[in-house]
């Protein structure tokens, strides 16, 4: 027998409310009013589009989650489960290959399926930035600085961004492994089970490769297990070619980000298959997965007819909301008072009066 759905609602469609409602725009305000500080201008993007279209850039988890459903004509659609797929098909339709880089961001709700009791991915409205047309370190450390000055005024709790590289990964299984199979593997920092997988391959120092994936440290450290490692892994030259640019972006950020906030993250690769660089993910005291993911994609684009590189992050703001501070100063900003008057419209003129002062006024 179905359930009644009376006092129910679809998943992904519950609203949010009162104070809940009061946290998520004053948070939103600031989002845009910093993305618009750094000369990034807002996107929209469509609430659903051919799924094919995206299909190859889907693994099988992702499917499974994804809404679908035909049209009137029979096409398979597919409702927006990732911004930063349905922006990157704009994107790449629209932008010539001779354009300006392009700097934009996002603030809109993604509709995904979630198990009820997998609370930690409970997340349906994403924010973000993406900068589109510039490769190289210093368009990365644009986006990490973008996301740092973001991150610092929310007032959240002890947060740290752990930097990671999916060209290292990539690298380190030479084409070899399923890198989606590897970096699960490495999320769940199974050293065994990385050590079989290259080994099934028939990859050399595949202990030292095991090690090197699951290192979490700073430069120092990080430097320190190279060094160690250097004797096998000084012939995998695109490797080391990845340890390089890696050190060399963090030594860069760590000269204005303060290093408390930093961590190498070598087992962080995104979670999507579509990256190519640098990866960011950002973990906050009180929340049971990251807030923040993103990276570069420079390979992304292409797949919508562009070459254009690309970078970026998503913030998941409904996790994010509950644990700012900033966010959770609304009580002043939404306090109101009533106007005074004998008649309605004495009052009307002394609540415009007010307003025009910034007071929040009521009529009755």
């Amino acid at each position: 027998m179905k359930p009644d759905n009376t006092l129910r609602t679809p998943q992904a469609s519950e609203g949010v409310y009162l104070a809940e409602a009061c946290r998520h725009r004053r948070l939103l305000r600031m989002l845009e009013d910093h993305f618009t500080s750094w000369g990034y201008q807002p996107v929209l993007t469509p609430v659903f589009d051919y799924f094919e279209t995206y299909r190859a850039l889907l693994d099988t988890a992702q499917v499974e989650r994804s809404y679908r459903f035909t049209d009137r004509e029979g096409e398979l659609l597919m409702l927006r489960s990732d911004i930063t797929l349905f922006l990157a098909r704009q994107m790449g339709m629209a932008l010539p290959a001779d354009t300006e880089p392009q700097r934009l961001y996002y603030a809109d709700s993604i509709i995904r399926h979630q198990e009820e009791e997998d609370i930690s991915s409970d997340e349906f409205f994403q924010a973000g930035a993406e900068l589109i047309g510039l490769s190289g370190r210093e368009a990365d450390l644009e986006v990490l600085l973008l996301l740092y000055s973001l991150l610092t005024p929310m007032a959240l709790p002890a947060w740290r961004m752990h930097i990671g590289s999916k060209r290292l990964l990539d690298a380190l299984g030479e084409g070899r492994t399923d890198a989606s199979a590897i970096g699960k593997l490495a999320s769940l920092r199974d050293k065994d089970a990385l050590v079989d997988s290259f080994t099934q391959v028939r990859l050399t120092a595949a202990e030292e490769r095991a090690r090197l994936l699951l290192f979490i440290g700073t430069l120092h450290e990080l430097t320190e297990l190279t060094e160690q490692l250097a004797p096998a892994l000084n012939p995998l030259g695109e490797v080391n070619a990845a340890l390089k640019e890696t050190s060399a972006l963090i030594q860069n950020l760590s000269a204005i980000v303060p290093p408390e906030r930093i961590r190498i993250d070598l087992s962080e690769h995104g979670g999507q298959p579509y990256y190519t660089g640098f990866t960011v993910s950002v973990y906050v005291e009180g929340a049971s997965a990251a807030v923040v993911s993103g990276g570069r994609y420079d390979q992304l684009l292409k797949h919508f007819g562009s070459h254009l590189p690309a970078a970026g992050f998503s913030l998941l703001t409904r996790k994010i909301e509950p644990l700012s501070g900033y966010a959770s100063q609304f009580t002043e900003e939404a306090r109101t008072s009533p106007a005074c008057g004998e008649s309605f419209s004495a009052r009307y003129k002394n609540a415009v009066e007010r307003r025009q002062h910034g007071e929040k006024v009521t009529l009755i």
